[in-house]
């Protein structure tokens, strides 16, 4: 079964990932760290987007990595 898994990493180690079954993904997303959420939020990432895009199926494999050199923070977001 595939899933979304988001993953935020803090000077190159991760510090928080969370996968997420596409069959529960709606109701899933409200449970998402809020550290997480604070992270997409800040790079302009629409966690709702991510969720149709991830739901619809024609998607595989690595979305979005978003790299914060300032704070030394990467976030990726993946369908596997």
């Amino acid at each position: 079964m595939a899933s979304l898994i988001i993953e935020v990493f803090e000077n190159e180690k991760p510090d928080v990932t969370f996968k997420i079954p596409l069959l529960v993904l709606q109701i899933a997303a409200k449970l998402i760290p809020r550290k997480a959420f604070q992270a997409l939020e800040s790079e302009g990432i629409n966690i709702q987007d991510v969720i149709n895009a991830a739901k619809s199926g024609e998607i595989s494999g690595q979305l979005i990595e978003v790299v914060d050199h300032k704070d030394n923070e990467r976030i990726v977001i993946s369908v596997a």
